[in-house]
């Protein structure tokens, strides 16, 4: 089984007047492509605040499964998974590395123009930089504190013992 894709680091984007986005050549590049050539992501809405999540197709389907089990939820839990996938779109990067966003994705991400895009593990996040500022996204290393730097970094180490 392959090892799943790895996104990290962040890059300034900018999106055009037909919200289309540009996707980084250093993370473009890790994207697989099908049989066919085509390279096709997941788009959706992103949990605590307010961007867009990108994943691979790998990463897509885990997402997806991950929203469609639960069977057996309460009807609120399970009709607000309902919604929410109803809000995943796949799209394909065009030869010019670019993706289409939905317009109600980037309504929901607030984006304007320039964008964030950076890693977040097993996909990418898109934000603009206004809502980053507000939501105190660490996009940038002169805004984390050593000591929240330290604490990310022991809290993911495993415990020596």
């Amino acid at each position: 089984m392959a090892k799943p894709q790895r996104y990290f680091g962040s890059a300034v984007s900018s999106m055009d007047a037909k919200n289309r986005i540009t996707l980084p050549a250093k993370f473009r590049s890790k994207f697989p492509a099908g049989a066919d050539g085509k390279i096709l992501v997941y788009v959706m809405p992103g949990p605590d605040f307010r961007h867009l999540e990108v994943f691979d197709v790998d990463g897509g389907e885990r997402r997806v499964e991950e929203l469609t089990g639960g069977q057996g939820l309460p009807n609120d839990q399970q009709r607000q998974r309902q919604y929410l996938l109803s809000l995943v779109e796949q799209v394909e990067v065009d030869s010019q590395g670019r993706i289409l966003l939905p317009k109600q994705h980037v309504e929901y991400a607030k984006l304007k123009g320039e964008a964030i895009v950076s890693g977040a593990g097993d996909h990418l996040q898109i934000c603009d930089p206004d809502e980053a500022k507000v939501e105190q996204v660490p996009v940038n290393l002169d805004k984390m504190d050593p000591a929240q730097i330290a604490e990310i970094f022991n809290g993911a180490m495993p415990k020596q013992g």
